[in-house]
């Protein structure tokens, strides 16, 4: 669904969007001026991000884009549509779809089909977006890209091994990506948060209180020690949004190549 065209306002092409880092920067984004392209798998949650957008931003454009970003022919279709809509052109491109993979798993208990699922979603999704959209950033003579990685693409963790090597091969194709893309003017980020209160974190630590019969507030803080973070709290989603909105503002016309961290002091 998208509104009628009023004057071209910058475009954003944002995986992801339905839910998290992604619903949430969209929103920033069109506050911000940009037309925004919402992709995900789940059409009525992309809907409702775009009516949402619309009560907060009622001059952007919104164009919904059922897309599998790790379907090879999905992207290119929901890149063709967009190109259409946007009238050629691109100023952002923002990759937040993820998923976490196993939990808890070790190497030698992950089965084949996670591994791949995870890989091709954290890390091939990124690389079919940038593969149709970079070119077109070059074409118009600048863009900004921010892929959305995890300080486990920083470090290893066990039980974590297939999100951290997808999120370690995010950052390598993040940083070969910004040494090609920087003589067109294009800037190529790597976004690397800890935890994020999402819903679904809040959902686990809710679950977690009730079993234990404690309040969801100590399960919180004792997550935060376990995880080390300096700063006592976990992220939420505006903190990460912020640096994304930094990165594609005048502010981060110089930075590319980077890892900018934001898991309140865990990787120090």
């Amino acid at each position: 669904m998208e509104s009628s065209k009023l004057e071209r306002r910058p475009a954003a092409f944002v995986t992801g969007a339905s839910s998290g880092t992604g619903r949430e920067a969209s929103l920033a984004l069109a506050k911000a001026g940009y037309d925004v392209a919402l992709l995900g798998r789940r059409p009525a949650a992309l809907e409702d991000v775009a009516a949402d957008i619309r009560g907060a931003a009622g001059e952007a454009r919104t164009i919904c884009l059922r897309t599998d970003v790790t379907d090879p022919a999905n992207v290119a279709r929901s890149v063709a549509a967009f190109l259409e809509w946007s009238g050629g052109r691109v100023e952002v491109l923002l990759n937040a779809a993820g998923i976490p993979g196993p939990l808890g798993a070790a190497i030698g208990d992950i089965a084949v089909e996670d591994f791949d699922a995870v890989v091709s979603t954290n890390l091939r999704g990124p690389f079919l977006t940038m593969t149709h959209l970079l070119p077109v950033m070059y074409r118009q003579g600048g863009g900004r890209v921010v892929n959305i990685g995890g300080n486990h693409g920083l470090r290893g963790r066990a039980g974590r091994s297939t999100y951290s090597l997808s999120k370690w091969g995010l950052r390598g194709l993040t940083r070969s990506a910004a040494l090609e893309a920087g003589p067109h003017g294009v800037t190529v980020n790597y976004v690397a948060p800890g935890a994020i209160a999402v819903d679904r974190m809040r959902l686990r630590w809710k679950a977690q209180a009730a079993e234990e019969g404690v309040s969801e507030q100590v399960v919180i803080e004792r997550y935060v020690a376990q995880m080390g973070i300096a700063l006592g709290r976990p992220n939420e989603p505006a903190d990460v949004v912020a640096m994304i909105m930094f990165l594609v503002g005048e502010g981060g016309r110089n930075i590319t190549g980077q890892e900018l961290v934001i898991d309140g002091g865990v990787i120090v």
